[in-house]
């Protein structure tokens, strides 16, 4: 009977919303933020992916990475190893994934990372801070970076607003849904706050929630 905000892009918010459903509680699905091409329009990353072969790795920071990625990579066997932050990246996948860091962080991902002699390519949000290319650079790996999308703010209305401050909780995917909504709301005070992983949680600290 709890009334739930789930602020995930639409199309990434199914799962959840039918977990929820299952379990008793009544969605409200308002995203925050909304998935675009990256400023280039594309054409980094389909240059990069037209190349894919060329790689010994490809790396997704994100779901909305490597759900980019998958319709590029060869039906057969290859060469081109993947590697994501954590399983839901993975699954965006579609196949087998090499690797996967102890936690599901870009610091963690940079950190533990294999070492190799071949070029990897580096696949995330045309906004990301930097952090994993400057780890995984100082380790010497000859790394490549494009950026897939961007991540925009989406304005809500008045009435949406409304709605997800009525809820009992909010949950939120990423620190850029955190940010539109402090954005639009002043941090004004909500239901629970619930976060996917310390990445978002630092982000909604800092950002007084």
């Amino acid at each position: 009977g709890k009334r739930v905000a789930i602020t995930r892009p639409t199309a990434q918010s199914q799962s959840w919303e039918t977990a929820l459903r299952n379990a008793g509680a009544i969605c409200e699905t308002i995203p925050l933020i909304q998935i675009d091409q990256p400023d280039d329009e594309g054409f980094s990353f389909e240059h990069a992916m037209r190349k894919i072969h060329e790689y010994a790795w490809v790396i997704c920071t994100s779901s909305n990475g490597a759900s980019r990625v998958a319709p590029y990579l060869p039906k057969h066997s290859s060469h081109v190893q993947l590697a994501a932050v954590g399983e839901s990246t993975a699954q965006a996948f579609g196949r087998e994934v090499a690797f996967i860091p102890q936690s599901a962080t870009g610091r963690a991902l940079a950190l533990e990372f294999p070492r190799t002699d071949g070029k990897v390519l580096l696949v995330q949000a045309q906004e990301t801070n930097g952090d994993v290319v400057r780890t995984l650079r100082d380790r010497e790996i000859n790394i490549e970076v494009v950026a897939a999308y961007q991540t925009k703010q989406r304005n809500l209305s008045a009435e949406e607003i409304n709605r997800m401050q009525q809820c009992d909780a909010v949950l939120f995917a990423s620190g850029s849904a955190v940010r539109s909504w402090v954005a639009q709301t002043k941090a004004e005070t909500i239901g629970a706050v619930v976060v996917i992983g310390d990445a978002t949680l630092q982000v909604a600290k800092s950002c007084g929630l």
